[in-house]
């Protein structure tokens, strides 16, 4: 009886799981990333956005010489039938250091990051708001000989929440790591990532189907409890 029980409870767990991994295979995601940039009108600063948000850049300081602005660049990237713990976006910013005059660059940078959809749903998208905090260092020394001082470049923010989308939730990820870097002077660096996975929301049968199940499961210990009870006696 016991060895019975148990092949009928493994069975049906199989179903069920077979059940959520098949809804959760048909969901595929396609669309692009957007981001725009928050003008501040902070001195010796430029925020250039894209009217469609595939592109935004933000370049502050008064460079050194023939040096650059230290700038944050972000370009969208589309992404075309992702699946569950695909990646939709890798390197989201391009981070450069460039050699300006101390005091000069702007402390603090805010981009708002979204997406648009365009399957198996069009819609527009928020995801979250990054803030990226600047530390300018002295330059100091020759850049490439040992001299130059890093800027630090840190951000926070917050993930976004999950969003129902057919019969799965849907859950974006932020990934930036680490939170804070070092960026040589006159050096740029690529941070950041996006990753989605699903969640199967189950359907109002399969709920039924578990419910049956535990029920199965309780009738048939209490059976076996009762058949080895009056073995007993």
């Amino acid at each position: 009886m016991h060895s019975r029980l148990a092949r009928v409870l493994s069975v049906a767990a199989a179903g069920l799981a077979l059940t959520c991994s098949v809804a959760q295979a048909q969901l595929q995601l396609s669309g692009r990333t957007t981001g725009w940039f928050t003008d501040f009108g902070q001195p010796n600063t430029t925020v250039v956005n894209a009217a469609d948000g595939s592109s935004a850049w933000f370049a502050t300081g008064i460079p050194y010489l023939d040096s650059t602005q230290s700038s944050i660049l972000f370009e969208g990237q589309s992404f075309t039938n992702v699946g569950s713990g695909d990646p939709i976006h890798v390197g989201l910013f391009t981070i450069t250091n460039g050699i300006t005059l101390l005091g000069s660059a702007a402390a603090e940078a805010e981009f708002q990051l979204g997406l648009e959809l365009t399957s198996p749903v069009s819609d527009s998208l928020f995801l979250s708001t990054l803030t990226f905090a600047i530390d300018n260092t002295p330059n100091g020394g020759v850049v490439g000989e040992g001299g130059g001082v890093p800027d630090s470049f840190g951000v926070t923010f917050v993930q976004p929440a999950p969003l129902k989308i057919g019969d799965s939730w849907v859950q974006f990820s932020i990934v930036y790591d680490p939170l804070e870097t070092a960026v040589p002077e006159g050096e740029s660096i690529v941070r950041g990532d996006i990753y989605v996975t699903f969640t199967p929301i189950p359907e109002p049968s399969t709920y039924a189907l578990g419910g049956a199940l535990l029920l199965v499961g309780v009738v048939a210990y209490r059976r076996f409890r009762k058949s080895g009870t009056a073995a007993a006696a």
